[in-house]
């Protein structure tokens, strides 16, 4: 049975949340330590998911 998560299973689960969510959790988490921590993955997720839409071949700069 397995105890412990990778940084790769923590990532997929990070990869499934809303970023409305993680959001919201940057800003108003108590635990300032965790706030950072949210507002890493959200600028994380959202900068990969702004690379997914760059990359279309119908995205216009």
């Amino acid at each position: 049975m397995k105890d412990t998560i990778t940084i790769n299973d923590f990532f997929e689960i990070a990869k499934e949340t809303d970023l409305k969510d993680l959001l919201d959790k940057s800003l108003h988490d108590p635990d300032p330590e965790k706030r950072k921590v949210y507002d890493a993955l959200y600028t994380y997720f959202l900068d990969k998911r702004q690379d997914e839409v760059i990359k279309r071949k119908d995205f216009v700069r």
